[in-house]
């Protein structure tokens, strides 16, 4: 009986189970449901009577490939559904080419692969990246991810997602709060040393109106006379509307910092590829860190330029008007 569950009968087009009453032909072998066959009363399997053979057990239905939910690429990072031939994820940009690594966003195992390693190892030595199973050599906008790493320095895990991001897909915003709250000492921190002077000169004379007010006022213990009348109606509209545009650039900042930051990275990586064709690799990667990483010395020089232009630019409105 149990040679027959799986086959097909050939009056209900229903597979038969286990459990089902068959009954078969005594002439070619074709089996039926007990009721199929008594309600047609005779083998309907003509064919095999005109050709005088047996009936054999139907082969089994491909399997349909790639339409299934279980072989739809999700994406690891985001769950986002993607067609199985993207390399990459069409909404974050997240690589989708190892499929391996632990699928959270995945409603079914994939039982044909061997366990998946530790997602939190890579084999950029003393680094833990992402949980997207990446290599150093993945290319991110024609840029090893590794080397992205290795500019980065600290903490490459908070700017790595948003880099594949900005250089798989065309997004540039990405919330940075440091770079909300202090522009000019993150971007020094980070050797951005351009945007970080742009943001203390900027900054710093946008704060001269609230300097005025406080020093005119001794908020500071030192009371400077100024030849401006701080309480008038034009003065606080003054100082609102540096306020707007100070809070405004802050704003920027933060959305747009690792954004800079990662042309900046891919700017100053692919420098280095071309005065280092004939260096190895290890001289390539030791220059790549020594350019990048942070600066604790480049972030108090911030710090000093903004009280520098903030308080010079104070003294010299009380001296020359």
């Amino acid at each position: 009986m149990t040679n027959y569950t799986g086959s097909k009968c050939i009056c209900c087009e229903k597979r038969f189970t286990d459990d089902d009453d068959i009954v078969v032909c005594p002439d070619c072998g074709t089996p039926y449901h007990r009721s199929c066959y008594e309600k047609n009363g005779r083998c309907i399997n003509d064919i095999l009577h005109d050709k005088n053979v047996s009936w054999l057990p139907d082969s089994p239905e491909p399997e349909i490939p790639v339409t299934s939910a279980s072989n739809v690429k999700r994406c690891i990072r985001c769950g986002a559904e993607n067609d199985p031939s993207l390399r990459y994820c069409e909404q974050c940009g997240t690589p989708l080419i190892n499929m391996d690594a632990p699928r959270p966003f995945n409603d079914e195992a994939d039982d044909r692969h061997d366990p998946a390693p530790d997602p939190m190892k890579t084999n950029i030595p003393g680094i833990n990246m992402t949980p997207v199973m990446l290599t150093q050599d993945s290319d991110i906008d024609g840029v090893k991810l590794g080397d992205l790493a290795r500019y980065v320095g600290p903490n490459p895990l908070g700017f790595l997602p948003s880099f594949i991001k900005f250089g798989k897909t065309d997004r540039k915003l990405s919330m940075n709060i440091f770079a909300f709250l202090f522009p000019p000492m993150y971007f020094m921190y980070r050797k951005m040393k351009g945007w970080g002077l742009a943001a203390a000169l900027l900054l710093g004379l946008l704060n001269l109106p609230f300097m005025i007010e406080s020093f005119s006022s001794g908020d500071y213990n030192i009371t400077i006379k100024f030849a401006i009348d701080v309480k008038s109606h034009n003065f606080q509209l003054l100082k609102q509307i540096t306020m707007y545009v100070s809070m405004i650039l802050e704003i920027m900042a933060g959305f747009f910092a690792n954004y800079l930051y990662y042309k900046q990275a891919r700017h100053d990586i692919f420098k280095i590829y071309r005065e280092s064709e004939d260096e190895d690799r290890d001289a390539i990667s030791e220059r790549i860190m020594r350019k990048g990483g942070t600066s604790y010395g480049y972030m108090l020089l911030s710090f000093l330029i903004y009280n520098i232009i903030s308080i010079g630019s104070m003294l010299v409105v009380a001296k020359y008007f």
